[in-house]
């Protein structure tokens, strides 16, 4: 997949498909534009676009209300390539662009610089300055300027709408079997292994610190059972995403940290990157009266864990 950051060098010698959305989380809805973008775009012998925006528009037009990502640019990146897209647009989302009309939007961009004659869209997207333009208000262009849009309908879950939203409060409550229902795979978070106070290690348990970026949605306080993918190979293991309360010091009194026991593992991988599946949560954060209830409490944790992979 070709993947574009600059969208006024752009030059296509094919007409396109394009898919445009924010694709955080590339969920079930957004696997469903998808699909229906590359089947079309194959069938016709368009080129396939996905267009999102970097950041997230919420970013820049109001921080404070801008949402926690589901997924980093990099998962996000594989995961649209995943599904057979051959091109990304990144539009540079900056507040001078969000002072373009959406009339000027589909001139430029998908008229002059895409050449669309498909754009496929979710039926709430918005796009333009003040979120005026709708799908609806695509449709109608489209037929004015020479390309078909089509709109996707809600896609429903055991009666739920699928959306990042309701996705971000599961994950945020970790409930992660209704998060895995919506998303269509595992949430995880993708991240480098730092150096850590190596107290896992110094209790028997050695674990791997993974970076936590400040942009990515942290799941609920807990343990849970994880798989973890490394080189292209999965493993089976426990993780702890908290404050460590046991250990808790001034350093860390307001640090979340993401602590993963790998299991039957012990090769050294500091900064490596490594991707978490959150698999189910199995207790809360808390913390204990001595290192001894600690450890029987952790051993209790690790033949949990062991149970719920063993069946999945």
């Amino acid at each position: 997949m070709k993947v574009y950051s600059n969208f006024d060098a752009l030059e296509v010698k094919t007409p396109t498909a394009c898919g445009m959305g924010n694709f955080d989380g590339v969920h079930l809805g957004h696997q469903r534009l998808i699909h229906e973008l590359v089947t079309r775009a194959d069938k016709e012998g368009l080129e396939s676009f996905v267009v999102t925006f970097e950041p997230h528009p919420l970013k820049i037009l109001s921080p404070k209300d801008a949402p926690p990502l589901i997924t980093s640019l990099e998962q996000k990146k594989k995961l649209i390539e995943n599904y057979g897209v051959k091109n990304l647009l990144l539009i540079p989302f900056t507040k001078k662009f969000s002072q373009m009309s959406y009339e000027e939007f589909v001139e430029r961009i998908l008229v002059e610089k895409l050449d669309a004659k498909l754009v496929v869209v979710g039926y709430n997207f918005l796009f333009g300055k003040g979120g005026k333009g709708t799908a609806e208000e695509l449709k109608s262009i489209g037929l004015q300027k020479g390309f078909e849009t089509l709109i996707i309908p809600p896609v429903a879950v055991n009666g739920r709408i699928v959306s990042s939203t309701i996705i971000r409060d599961m994950i945020e409550s970790g409930n992660m079997k209704e998060a895995k229902a919506l998303l269509g795979r595992p949430f995880s978070i993708r991240g480098k292994v730092v150096k850590g106070e190596a107290i896992g290690r110094k209790l028997g348990f050695p674990t791997a610190n993974v970076f936590l970026s400040s942009y990515i949605i942290k799941p609920a306080f807990g343990v849970y059972a994880v798989l973890i993918s490394r080189n292209g190979k999965l493993y089976h293991g426990v993780a702890n995403i908290g404050q460590k309360p046991t250990f808790k010091s001034k350093a860390n009194v307001f640090s979340i940290t993401l602590e993963v026991h790998i299991f039957d593992f012990n090769e050294q991988i500091y900064g490596e990157e490594i991707e978490v599946y959150f698999i189910e949560k199995i207790r809360e954060e808390r913390a204990f009266r001595d290192v001894e209830s600690l450890l029987l409490q952790v051993k209790m944790d690790i033949e949990k864990a062991r149970s719920i992979l063993d069946h999945i």
